[in-house]
């Protein structure tokens, strides 16, 4: 069976060799500008940075960057590579080295290679080690100039990777504990400004690494005035953090919030938390009375989780739901668990359920599979057996 998840990364092979073989190259900074020794902390220094910007003109812009130590993943890393023009691209840390770009020859296969393998690392197409290492993380800010200057961009990316800084002068503040990071971050989200400054905002604050600093700041987004948007985001990033304190801030969202798109997106999110408790929080959305979206929110993504729960609550859903859609949904849900898991499960449906509605959707079901079971199914449905 062809699931949700497979087609996501099938699209994010193409379009990550689309965008690799089509941009330019990286364009490293006019100038680098740091501060006096004696500024020590983060907003300090990022006052200062602004006190230092450019005089205001068409077109004029720059940037304001830092770092903070993350632990992540290996093979893992927060933002993109770029092969564009002739050769590889300076790393970010090799441009605050100082290191100039050198002419290369023409590479285009293997610039697609090169694409293909790390859009191949993205979607986790290839095993990967477990183990985690310390990594600099760049969170970087786009200014355009002014009397006042205006945060127009926020964009992170490991310094390991290349980053393109439009040929504009960047104010580099070194490396910044993470306390004083998210706390800048808050107090930037708390100055307002358009949606697309603010959803850069927030998922600053959710790539940092401390899950019990990061949370309230992005719960705080989430129980705000913002928009469903932003807040959707804030949702996003707090599953990111795979704390158990991520689970009791989604449940609750998930039951109670106003926005329909909002109690959604949480649900979804709490699909993303790497905890077993995650499953258990899904089947209990599922059974609640209401709302009736979030259930059918979440027997969904329980179909898109392997866990050897997931088949006995999607086919209760499917046998003893009140409501004929949400047993549809478990049905179609059913299909989607890993390694035909659902495959016993809808020929039971399809030979038994009471209802011929959902009969017919666990025969279609049945139809997608390329599993034998089912293939002998269909036949003996067929031959009025």
């Amino acid at each position: 069976m062809l699931r949700i998840r497979t087609v996501l990364l099938i699209v994010a092979v193409a379009a990550g060799l689309a965008a690799a073989a089509d941009r330019p190259a990286d364009r490293p900074p006019s100038e680098i500008i740091r501060p006096a020794a004696a500024l020590s902390d983060l907003e300090a220094k990022f006052d200062w940075a602004l006190g230092q910007a450019p005089k205001p003109g068409p077109g004029r812009i720059f940037w304001i960057g830092y770092s903070v130590d993350r632990l992540m993943g290996e093979n893992s890393h927060i933002g993109s590579y770029s092969v564009g023009g002739r050769g590889r691209d300076l790393t970010v840390a090799e441009v605050l080295a100082g290191k100039k770009t050198e002419a290369a020859p023409d590479d285009t296969a293997g610039d697609v290679r090169r694409a293909a393998r790390r859009a191949l690392d993205d979607i986790d197409a290839r095993p990967r080690s477990a183990a985690k290492v310390l990594k600099e993380l760049g969170f970087f800010f786009r200014y355009e100039a002014g009397k006042t200057p205006v945060l127009a961009e926020v964009h992170m990316t490991n310094l390991d990777l290349s980053f393109d800084f439009e040929t504009a002068p960047l104010f580099w503040l070194g490396k910044a504990p993470e306390g004083q990071s998210l706390a800048l971050v808050k107090a930037l989200y708390g100055l307002g400004g358009p949606d697309k400054v603010r959803r850069g905002l927030v998922a600053a604050a959710g790539c940092h690494g401390t899950a019990g600093l990061v949370i309230p700041v992005l719960a705080g987004v989430l129980a705000g005035d913002g928009s469903d948007d932003l807040r959707r985001d804030a949702a996003f990033w707090i599953g990111q953090q795979n704390d158990p304190e991520s689970l009791r801030v989604l449940v609750k969202t998930a039951r109670t919030d106003a926005s329909k798109e909002v109690r959604e997106g949480a649900v979804f999110s709490i699909s993303q938390v790497e905890l077993p408790a995650a499953v258990d929080e899904l089947i209990a959305l599922a059974r609640s009375a209401e709302p009736r979206d979030v259930r059918k929110q979440a027997v969904f993504w329980i179909g898109q989780m392997a866990s050897e729960k997931s088949g006995k609550a999607l086919e209760e859903f499917a046998r003893k739901d009140g409501d004929i859609e949400i047993q549809e949904q478990a049905v179609f849900a059913l299909s989607q668990l890993p390694d035909n898991r659902g495959v016993e499960p809808l020929i039971k449906l399809a030979k038994t359920h009471p209802d011929p509605r959902v009969r017919k959707k666990a025969v279609f079901w049945l139809g997608e599979c390329d599993d034998p079971r089912a293939l002998e199914t269909l036949i003996a449905i067929v031959k009025g057996k």
